[in-house]
């Protein structure tokens, strides 16, 4: 009788969902990514073909929008043609101090609820996914109707990755691979060594990704106590094209390295010309790759159905498209900073033996 009970009151929640006029939010927070617009696109299109009475609305700038009350309505005909557009049209910000400021996150908490959202969909990093963890802590210890729906949007791939990677990952690797191979052929020709610098903040997947599908000769981790001499020797075994990623993290800077390299050289007789060039946000614009286009459309698909049934707040995110691991708690996800210690040793012995 239990289960009986438990299954007539689910529903009659999914009938009153069904017959109600609810409205849905999307915020891009943070630094922009490729598959945001198409996270957008998904969640427009997926919800305005499924249940046509529902509005939604787009939060203007992020979570600034959000604080000034700035939304701006969606429909079909506004998100068409961004499924590989990059950036997101929503526009974006950082607002660093939503962190910590307690009256910051209950006057976003409560903007939310006076103006009737029953749900927030957000694509955005690190920050984003904390800022909406502390909205939903207030929202639901104060008894307010908004409920977050959070996937992992940051070309660092440093958002909760334990169950899949960030939207925005695999572009910006595209995008690495091109610009490491524009440089291997100028290296080639000048018998040159080059330090090229990738983004990633503190996690290394992105420059171990960039240095494996490239093939570069070294990758330097964040924390890594580099052996110069070793990487010396390394450079001094091929014959012309040769490049060195390093990742964002690590403390020495592109012209303390060179300096470091160029001694070693000449002391040691290796005729090698050092040039340094740092990818920065080459890395994050142009066109998003057909994974992240699907994965982030995936997503986007999966939170307005399981919005549509009335659940609760969650973490979204996916392998491939068609993966549907579920939602993790907004807390446990927010906890679950993903750095460089975090990428499996096994991954680092299999980019070694690349060499």
């Amino acid at each position: 009788m239990k289960r009986i009970s438990l299954s007539l009151e689910k529903t009659k929640r999914i009938f009153s969902l069904i017959h109600a006029s609810m409205k849905f939010g999307i915020l891009t927070g943070g630094g922009d990514c490729p598959g945001m617009n198409a996270f957008v696109r998904a969640v427009v299109r997926t919800t305005l073909n499924l249940r046509p009475q529902t509005s939604v609305w787009g939060v203007v700038d992020g979570w600034k929008g959000l604080l000034d009350n700035n939304f701006s309505r969606l429909g079909k005909l506004d998100v068409a043609g961004l499924t590989s557009r990059g950036g997101t049209i929503l526009g974006t910000t950082r607002v660093p101090e939503l962190a910590t400021d307690f009256d910051l996150q209950e006057t976003l908490a409560r903007n939310l609820h006076d103006n009737g959202f029953n749900y927030l969909f957000v694509c955005g990093g690190n920050g984003s996914l904390k800022a909406s963890n502390a909205l939903n802590t207030i929202a639901r210890r104060e008894g307010l109707r908004t409920k977050f729906l959070v996937s992992p949007g940051s070309i660092d791939n440093d958002v909760c990755n334990t169950a899949g990677s960030s939207i925005g990952f695999y572009s910006a690797l595209d995008k690495s691979l091109e610009m490491l191979e524009w440089i291997r052929d100028t290296a080639s020709s000048h018998r040159r060594l080059y330090l090229v610098r990738s983004m990633g903040r503190k996690s290394a997947y992105l420059a171990l990704y960039s240095g494996i599908a490239s093939g570069a000769e070294y990758v330097i981790m964040p924390n890594e106590e580099v052996d110069y001499q070793h990487v010396a020797t390394v450079i001094a075994e091929r014959d012309k094209d040769t490049r060195i990623i390093v990742s964002e993290s690590y403390p020495k800077s592109l012209e303390e390295i060179r300096t470091t390299l160029e001694a070693i050289f000449a002391n040691r007789g290796i005729k090698r010309e050092v040039r340094a060039v740092d990818m920065g946000y080459f890395q994050r614009g142009g066109k998003t790759s057909v994974t992240d286009i699907l994965r982030a459309s995936w997503i986007g698909y999966r939170m307005v159905q399981d919005a549509f049934e009335g659940c609760d707040s969650g973490f979204y995110t996916a392998y491939y498209t068609g993966h549907s691991p579920a939602p993790m708690p907004l807390e446990e996800a927010a906890a679950d900073e993903a750095s460089y210690d975090s990428i499996p040793q096994e991954f680092i012995d299999f980019a070694l033996a690349l060499r």
